[in-house]
């Protein structure tokens, strides 16, 4: 398996004929940073994007945190969000993964 970044055209019709970038690093190692605001296209090459193995993300920046609510007299309540980069890495990297072993099951049948 591959990990290929591909504009929106070369996404729809699985051509990995001119990839952006290739993340394959070997190993099932591949790891992807998506920190930067915008759309990413992977798919992976070698045939198997026909099969479904490709994904399209929309990395955007996370929204600014609510006004906090007013506290009551006696009572104090904090709550934070946080959601970081790595987060979308795992993800794909998950994604990916969880691809090569169904792969790896379908060629022992």
């Amino acid at each position: 398996m591959n990990v290929l970044e591909v504009n929106k055209t070369n996404y729809e019709s699985c051509n990995s004929d001119h990839p952006l970038h290739n993340w394959t690093t070997g190993a099932g190692r591949d790891v992807v940073p998506l920190n930067v605001t915008r759309n990413y296209y992977f798919i992976s090459g070698k045939g198997f994007c026909y099969g479904g193995m490709k994904i399209a993300i929309h990395v955007q920046n996370l929204p600014p945190p609510p006004k906090p609510a007013p506290v009551k007299s006696g009572t104090t309540t904090t709550t934070t969000l946080t959601v970081s980069y790595k987060s979308n890495i795992i993800l794909l990297s998950l994604v990916f993964a969880i691809g090569t072993l169904w792969d790896a099951f379908i060629h022992l049948w």
